[in-house]
């Protein structure tokens, strides 16, 4: 996989749906960008603990993790 964590995040909280949840916009960039299930399964695991320790959203979490350059 080319792209970063960091531009990863940052892709799929951009391209997100309105009837999407950020798991499945996260696991199309990650298909699109040609990284495996466990690249995603990594990626995801990571949001989830930001946001679980901030008390935020995935997409909140996504977003401070890409600032931060994720990688």
């Amino acid at each position: 996989m080319k792209a970063t964590a960091a531009a990863l995040l940052r892709q799929a909280v951009r391209d997100q749906h309105g009837n999407e949840t950020f798991e499945k916009s996260l696991g199309r960039v990650v298909r699109q960008e040609h990284g495996t299930f466990e690249d995603y399964m990594g990626l995801i695991a990571r949001v989830r603990k930001r946001a679980e320790r901030d008390g935020q959203g995935l997409v909140a979490a996504a977003r401070a993790l890409a600032a931060e350059g994720a990688d």
